[in-house]
């Protein structure tokens, strides 16, 4: 009886000892990679900005005057946000009205002339080349009394710095009574039309989005997002791999400038192949799978897409029905590494 306790025990310890790598092989975890389409949503921090700010700047040089609005503020089409006084302003506004008054005179000089040569001609009291003459200097009056009427009305348009748009304030570089430079910049304004929703994203989600994605915007505070599509995307020249992407909100929804919440948008794969995430295995700065048949294991460098749900679609590196190993694939991967380390000198 004890003896044929020892032979069962002997086979059992033979059983473990002798084919036990055999034993774990066969335990090996395999999946086919398989045609599927892969959607997945990612997040960024995003703002409301149009697409460029309005600069009011002075100018001529001058004194501000009437300079009230504050950061915040709305403004309207045309609304006098400042003057321009002071010595400079009042000697050009003299200089020009002096102009003007001159052309006047010149003009209703000319044109009396005119009148008094053409009753000579028709006395025959003078000739038809004095006529012409005279109407010539009419016509140069009448254009120098333009060019000055134009001159006077231009000069006094720049004296008033007005909003060429609706917009808020958002900068106020200057104070009231202080003098200003000619291009001097007085008051930022931010549109209210033409506004966008900016995002900066980096990495495998930059590569992902493209004109036309469609997403949605929830500001700080709301309790319901906007609707928003990928307008334009460009790569950032300062910093590397940023990508900057612009949406428009849908139609009818009006955004607010400066506001600030969180974009997310939505990027799928057509079917491509897809294996769970689990095979994937990152050795060196590249995407590698271990593809098993009946030979065995062998290594397979790959590059992943998009990735969802615990499956990542493979652009490149595999075939249809091609198994690979999901589970312990790393323990695998690197399982002969002392066969290929060695030590340092």
């Amino acid at each position: 009886m004890n003896s044929t306790r020892l032979i069962l025990l002997a086979a059992v310890i033979g059983t473990w000892s002798v084919p036990g790598y055999r034993a774990f092989a066969q335990d090996i975890v395999t999946m086919p990679a398989v045609e599927k389409r892969v959607v997945t949503t990612f997040s960024a921090p995003a703002r409301v900005q149009a697409a460029s700010n309005t600069v009011l700047s002075a100018p001529t040089a001058g004194v501000i005057s009437g300079l009230r609005v504050l950061p915040g503020e709305t403004v309207r089409t045309g609304q006098a946000i400042a003057h321009l006084t002071g010595p400079t302003v009042s000697t050009d506004s003299a200089r020009l009205a002096a102009d003007l008054k001159s052309a006047q005179i010149r003009a209703a000089a000319a044109t009396q002339a005119v009148a008094i040569e053409q009753q000579k001609l028709d006395e025959q009291l003078s000739t038809r080349d004095a006529v012409i003459h005279v109407r010539a200097e009419l016509d140069t009056a009448h254009q120098q009394l333009v060019a000055a009427q134009s001159a006077s009305r231009n000069y006094a348009s720049l004296a008033v710095i007005s909003a060429p748009e609706p917009g808020v304030v958002t900068a106020v570089n200057a104070a009231d009574g202080q003098y200003a430079s000619a291009g001097q910049a007085l008051v930022t304004v931010v549109p209210t039309r033409g506004l966008y929703v900016v995002a900066n994203l980096y990495g495998s989600n930059a590569s992902s989005v493209a004109a036309g994605k469609k997403g949605v915007f929830l500001a700080e505070g709301a309790n319901a997002p906007i609707d928003v599509v990928v307008e334009r995307v460009s790569w950032s020249v300062t910093t590397p791999g940023q990508l900057e992407v612009w949406l428009n909100a849908v139609q009818g929804t009006a955004l607010v400038p400066g506001t600030v919440g969180t974009v997310s948008l939505t990027t799928s794969d057509d079917k491509r192949l897809a294996i769970p995430s689990t095979a994937l295995i990152l050795d060196a700065g590249q995407w590698w799978v271990l593809v098993r048949d009946r030979s065995g294991s062998r290594r397979r460098q790959v590059i992943p897409g998009l990735s969802d749900g615990g499956w990542t679609s493979i652009r490149q590196g595999l075939a249809p029905g091609e198994r690979v190993v999901t589970q312990d694939s790393y323990l695998l991967f690197h399982q002969d590494f002392a066969t290929r380390y060695q030590q340092a000198d």
